[in-house]
């Protein structure tokens, strides 16, 4: 494959993939920003059954803030690599036919930094766009609870177990720092920064004593997120990330019934980690629904109380540590979420 197209564009995509049994007739862009663009490709030629297949790509420039930008060729070259490696990994380890897995894997080009896979469906929608334009009903949302609950569960039992493929993803160590700088070392500068619309929403400043302890929890969380090897952690585990297909309703013009598949996409943050903060950034990010959409609340509820459930059944012997954590994970995210 030629790497001398821009693969930002539709029209690079399709010249990049023209010489290949991925040749396209319709390339449609799923999401494209200053990284990583998505696109949807509609085959010229069925690959093995499949007429729609997913193309990842990614440019070469990580933009953390405006005053940071970090060289994935240089800093984190290797992100795709762990991207591609982890789902194929967890469909040996984990059951591929359960209701929530990761797509198939069928080209990785390391030089492009390209990712071609399984279309989730050309109706799915991830979970956080399903809650609010398609708000499924609390008992499909306890389903999609369970099977993630369950995926989650079993991966966090599996990494647990395997300090071969620990060592393996601890090479990805800027993922490390991406989701360190994420939550955790914003955290201050947030509640302190007068003219964040949050923080002139807070009754009155936060305490010194209340920031001094803040403080002690960072620092305690961030040396963790370096450190830690108690399980292979998804490390991005938010409802953007889920993505969600539904069957159409017999006699219908298409209107959802029933639920197809569960897809967890997006590995580039894969590493060994903290298993509650997996568990506390999902739920931060389905409780942030209701606060704005009073409506979904129901569903929202009923999905994270099934999550739960699952998780705890098959996650198996689970550090004591665990809901407390994942607890003070959640009020971390929804700080910044919200700010």
């Amino acid at each position: 494959m030629s790497t001398d197209q821009d693969l930002s564009t539709v029209a690079g995509a399709q010249a990049y993939l023209a010489p290949t049994q991925f040749a396209s007739e319709d390339i449609a862009l799923l999401s494209g920003a200053h990284v990583n663009f998505t696109y949807r490709l509609h085959l010229s030629t069925p690959y093995r059954g499949r007429s729609t297949l997913v193309m990842k790509y990614a440019k070469s420039d990580i933009v953390l803030s405006a005053s940071e930008t970090l060289s994935a060729m240089e800093k984190w070259k290797d992100r795709y690599a762990f991207e591609a490696k982890a789902p194929a990994k967890i469909r040996r380890q984990i059951d591929s036919a359960a209701l929530a897995t990761v797509p198939e894997l069928h080209h990785f080009d390391e030089h492009a930094h390209v990712i071609i896979m399984d279309d989730c469906g050309l109706h799915s929608l991830n979970l956080k766009q399903l809650m609010l334009t398609a708000t499924p009903s609390p008992a499909v949302a306890r389903e999609i609870g369970l099977a993630l609950g369950q995926f989650l569960g079993r991966l966090h039992s599996w990494g647990a177990s395997d300090a071969s493929l620990l060592d393996e993803f601890d090479q990805n160590a800027q993922a490390k720092k991406i989701t360190s700088w994420i939550t955790y070392e914003r955290l201050i500068s947030t509640l302190t920064t007068e003219n964040l619309p949050a923080v002139a929403c807070l009754p009155a400043p936060v305490s010194d004593n209340t920031l001094d302890a803040l403080r002690a929890l960072v620092a305690e969380r961030t040396a963790e997120i370096y450190k830690s090897r108690e399980t292979l952690t998804m490390g991005d585990f938010w409802t953007g990330n889920v993505m969600v297909g539904m069957l159409p309703a017999p006699n219908t013009s298409g209107a959802a019934s029933a639920l197809d598949r569960v897809y967890v996409i997006d590995w580039e943050l894969v590493k060994p980690g903290v298993a509650a903060l997996d568990i506390g950034q999902f739920c931060a990010e389905m409780q942030t629904l209701p606060l704005f959409r009073p409506d979904t609340a129901p569903s929202a509820s009923a999905l994270i109380e099934a999550f739960l459930t699952a998780y705890r059944t098959h996650r198996g012997v689970m550090h004591p540590r665990t809901p407390t954590v994942a607890a003070r994970h959640m009020g971390a995210r929804l700080r910044g979420l919200r700010a």
